[in-house]
């Protein structure tokens, strides 16, 4: 039997914003971040070449701020790259694992000091960076040129989706990830989702990262129901609107709202494993 590891909740403390602002910065150990002035948007028009190179060298510095929006909602990319002073830069996603897809694109001021702001349209845990030719002519937009790109930054889009919740009068029922459904246990239910998938869900300043335990919902327009002790947590007390994200890599086990014994809130209190094959493992302590 696997055991996986337990439950991520992060609470916001200030407002009642959808998503709180977080800045992420990644530079080279020997450059500075720098801010850039003469902001300029995302371009109507082609931003670029569709897809750039895999490999470029990488300098200067990237900040992505809110580090989290929901798609649609705009994320500001600031920072810098050498040698490109006064030159076209482009936003690009990262696509395949060594393809990069431009997005956007905006002019660099004096450093190379750039701003580009970027409607975020695909949904995922994202990585960005900022790249240009390393030599500035008409041929140099072929993806087979060299680049030099900025350090990777990172970018959580959520996609809005339907949530309910559920609970009263499936108490002390299995879910179909083997887990017992109790008042306090910590989970959501979904149609697709593998059962321990970490799911990351936004309310009204709140984030939850929770993991799959059960199918479900089978009616409505909703995508996810939580359980109760999920959606207290989030402060949803009917069908709303939340910020989605399903994340890869190890699966969660669900955790108690309420720490055992003690009936405090918040508490990361487990009741042993429960799984069957294949489902999500509750931690041991």
């Amino acid at each position: 039997m696997k055991t996986y590891g337990g439950i991520v909740r992060i609470r916001s403390a200030i407002g009642r914003t959808l998503l709180g602002i977080a800045t992420g910065v990644l530079a080279l150990p020997a450059v500075a971040a720098a801010g850039a002035t003469g902001g300029a948007t995302a371009p109507t028009g082609p931003a670029g070449p569709p897809i750039g190179s895999g490999s470029a060298s990488r300098s200067g510095a990237i900040v992505i701020a809110p580090s989290s929006v929901l798609r649609g909602q705009s994320a500001v990319v600031t920072g810098t790259l050498p040698g490109a002073g006064g030159r076209t830069v482009w936003l690009q996603v990262r696509s395949a694992p060594h393809l990069w897809t431009t997005v956007a694109s905006a002019p660099a001021g004096p450093g190379g000091a750039f701003t580009i702001t970027w409607p975020a349209s695909r949904a995922g845990d994202l990585a960005l960076r900022v790249a240009t030719p390393v030599v500035a002519t008409r041929a140099a937009v072929h993806s087979s040129n060299p680049l030099t790109a900025t350090p990777i930054g990172r970018l959580a889009v959520l996609r809005p989706v339907v949530a309910t919740w559920y609970g009263p009068g499936f108490y002390g029922n299995h879910t179909a990830c083997g887990e017992t459904l109790t008042h306090h246990i910590v989970g959501v239910a979904d149609r697709t989702l593998p059962c321990g998938t970490a799911v990351t869900v936004t309310y009204e300043g709140r984030t939850l990262t929770l993991p799959v335990i059960d199918r479900g919902p089978y009616s409505g327009p909703a995508t996810l129901d939580l359980t109760s002790a999920a959606a207290q947590e989030l402060g949803i007390t009917e069908t709303v609107t939340v910020g989605m994200l399903a994340r890869t890599g190890p699966a969660l086990a669900p955790t108690d709202y309420y720490a055992p014994g003690t009936g405090a809130t918040g508490g990361t209190g487990a009741s042993g494993p429960t799984s069957t094959a294949g489902g999500a493992t509750a931690p041991a302590s």
